[in-house]
């Protein structure tokens, strides 16, 4: 007697070969590149060799980073540079972290020079880190001309993450990285993924610059923020200030006051030095949503807003 099923058996088995096929590949190609995602990057050092260093990346849905490739090393804690960024002998003050300055919040903070530094500093990586972006622009002070500024991102292979700006003379090893970004242009620091320079993982002590700041205006200091990539700071979980501070979450939520990651007695010096008013014209409320030292946060003034121009 014919079986007329029998057919449809024979293609019911290899349609069932062929599907399980279909899942083991797509199950070899989601482990292999979850694999290749995992695999530390091979960075070029500054003395010429190499090394694997671990890839972070943010993701805008979640608003938090996260390991792209490598596995982070635990951090030291508490977290302390090697080294100062600069000879705190050079600063009149220190800026403080997590403020307005004008209508621009700031997750970053700074330091200004004595006015008779013409500029000069020997700019230094606080730690190893790996540069992972460097913009150069041009701006303008009130009256002057335009000058070209650089912006350096880094990050740590922990986590710990730094920036600095408003530097203006580099070393000729981070102008020769700096010679093969995109030309600069005016007022304009946006980064793009695709333009950022070759990453180089860098020692500490590292001299970045040896100038900073607006020569034409005499305007003598630079930026300095740092980021903790591994969680969201404090004032971040307060909910009307996250509303507030959305747009620039992968800053912003992780900025922190980095007072007291300075070396020795630096960390007490730039402490007390973020405390000096600057202007007599106007009072000096100690502003910031990241230093404890800070008397206010921006929640206290305006429901968050800046307070002025």
């Amino acid at each position: 007697m014919h079986d007329k099923h029998k057919g449809f058996h024979l293609i019911e088995i290899i349609i069932a070969i062929a599907v399980i096929g279909l899942i083991g590949f797509i199950a070899y190609m989601f482990v292999n590149n979850a694999a290749k995602d995992n695999s530390s990057l091979t960075v070029k050092t500054s003395d010429g060799g190499t090394k694997q260093a671990v890839r972070w990346e943010y993701n805008e849905k979640s608003l938090e980073w996260f390991a792209k490739s490598g596995t982070p090393p635990a951090c030291d804690d508490p977290y302390k540079f090697a080294v100062t960024p600069l000879d705190m002998s050079k600063v009149m003050v220190t800026g403080l972290p997590g403020a307005y300055r004008g209508f621009s919040y700031k997750p970053h903070g700074g330091f200004r020079l004595y006015e008779n530094s013409n500029g000069e500093a020997e700019i230094k990586l606080p730690t190893d880190a790996t540069l992972v972006g460097l913009t150069r622009y041009y701006e303008a002070t009130p009256g002057n001309s335009a000058e070209l500024q650089y912006l350096l991102t880094f990050e740590t292979d922990c986590g710990i993450a730094f920036r600095f700006d408003h530097l203006h003379t580099l070393t000729p090893k981070f102008q020769a990285i700096a010679n093969t970004t995109p030309e600069p242009k005016l007022n304009d620091t946006r980064t793009n993924p695709n333009d950022a320079p070759e990453p180089v993982a860098f020692k500490a002590g590292e001299i970045v610059a040896t100038k900073v700041g607006f020569m034409k205006s005499r305007n003598y200091g630079f930026d300095f923020g740092v980021y903790d990539y591994r969680e969201r700071n404090e004032i971040s979980k307060n909910t009307k200030w996250a509303e507030i501070h959305q747009q620039y979450s992968s800053l912003d939520y992780h900025g922190v006051c980095w007072f007291n990651m300075l070396p020795g007695g630096d960390a007490a010096k730039s402490t007390q030095l973020s405390e000096i008013t600057i202007n007599p014209q106007r009072p000096n409320l100690v502003i910031s949503d990241y230093c404890s030292n800070a008397k206010y946060s921006t929640l206290d003034f305006n429901n968050g807003q800046p307070i002025d121009g």
